[in-house]
């Protein structure tokens, strides 16, 4: 059974609707722990002074903070807790935007909200909600703080349900300014448009994620399967560099012919 991670309301002018917070995706990673390869003991981490080798307490710890001078500001635990958001138990909900208008890279990690309490009046107000803002294909925009930290969130409707997605701030994102972006003069013909359209049309389908699996997760136990069935595990070869294709035109021809040939 999945376990909330946050319980509250969400607020928007005088209505406030009782909510709980679980996490939208789950962690199916292959996971190991660190051990001593001959002897198979686990690997124990400790935070070791550089100076003298000594273990440090975690209440000795401080935070560096490097300048661009050169120098460092130190803080402590309680200090850093200073700066913390004051723990609230409320997403208010600053406004309301269309869905279309928030550019994926602005999404972080999925949660969904679910109604709480007893009684009509939470679920009917959870339900209003849902409906508007289905309707009116809208997001609204608030901030909740999880454990130490305040998020930016994005609420928005999936499968009947309230979804909310904490949010990157703008700053954070890279400027495209900064990367080496193609040139005028690399502005591709008439005849490679019209064949990468095609070929593109060729390959569009619905969107399904089940078509789509964890090839590498499924590598890795697979070959944890053949371990423990003493067979012996190859590293693999360091795979060679892809070349860009000589005639772009001729590749796009021959990848169209390939997808119509089935």
């Amino acid at each position: 059974m999945a376990r909330s991670l946050w319980r509250g309301s969400l607020s928007f002018g005088l209505v406030n609707v009782p909510v709980a917070l679980y996490s939208a995706v789950r962690d199916l990673d292959v996971h190991f722990h660190q051990l001593h390869a001959d002897s198979h003991e686990r690997v124990e981490v400790k935070r070791v002074c550089k100076k003298g080798g000594d273990e440090v307490p975690y209440e000795e710890i401080g935070f560096g903070y490097d300048l661009d001078s050169g120098k460092e500001v130190v803080l402590t635990q309680d200090e850093l807790d200073a700066a913390a958001p004051e723990k609230t138990r409320t997403i208010d909900i600053d406004e309301f935007v269309d869905v279309a208008d928030i550019d994926p890279v602005f999404y972080d990690h999925a949660y969904y909200l679910v109604p709480q309490g007893e009684g009509e009046g939470p679920a009917r107000a959870y339900a209003l909600l849902v409906e508007v803002m289905a309707k009116q294909e809208l997001a609204a925009l608030g901030r909740l703080v999880l454990r130490t930290k305040e998020h930016l969130v994005a609420i928005r409707v999936r499968d009947g349900l309230l979804q909310a997605m904490t949010m990157i701030f703008a700053d954070e994102v890279r400027p495209v300014g900064e990367l080496d972006l193609p040139k005028k003069k690399d502005a591709p013909g008439k005849k490679e448009l019209d064949n990468a359209v095609a070929l593109i049309e060729e390959l569009s389908r619905d969107f399904d994620p089940e078509r789509y699996r964890d090839c590498h997760r499924e590598r890795v136990l697979a070959m944890i399967r053949r371990k423990r069935s003493g067979k012996t595990i190859s590293k693999p070869k360091e795979p060679e560099t892809p070349r860009a294709v000589p005639d772009l035109l001729e590749a796009l021809e021959r990848s169209l012919a390939e997808v119509r040939g089935g």
